[in-house]
């Protein structure tokens, strides 16, 4: 199964701190904590002022993933990097932390099974 996850992100650098590499391209991926793969879709970038970038990412989980240290890894990376919503398949993450990133993850493998 795959999960699209929009960041919402005043921060430039975020995509390259996701991936972990200087270069920065679709397609590019890593396996983080949880056994989930994570891959770089793209961004929408704005040149208006106060608007945020979007990254696009997707998120396998075809295999069994920890959804518990995901959320973590993913609640970590987002935390101090100034990230205005957080969009998984759509839904919106109200409340930004490890347990509503977990929730919303949850919810969404349930619905598609």
């Amino acid at each position: 199964m795959k999960i699209p996850i929009e960041i919402h992100s005043h921060n430039h650098n975020l995509g390259f701190e996701f991936i972990e590499s200087k270069s920065l391209s679709s397609g590019a991926s890593i396996v983080v904590p949880g056994d989930a793969k994570v891959e770089f879709q793209g961004a929408l970038i704005r040149k208006s002022v106060g608007i945020p970038e979007v990254l696009q990412f997707i998120v396998d989980a075809s295999v069994t993933i920890d959804l518990g240290l995901f959320s973590s890894w993913l609640y970590d990376k987002v935390k101090s990097s100034n990230v205005e919503k957080i969009v998984i398949r759509r839904r919106e993450i109200t409340e930004i932390t490890a347990e509503g990133i977990r929730k919303v993850l949850e919810e969404e493998i349930e619905s598609s099974k």
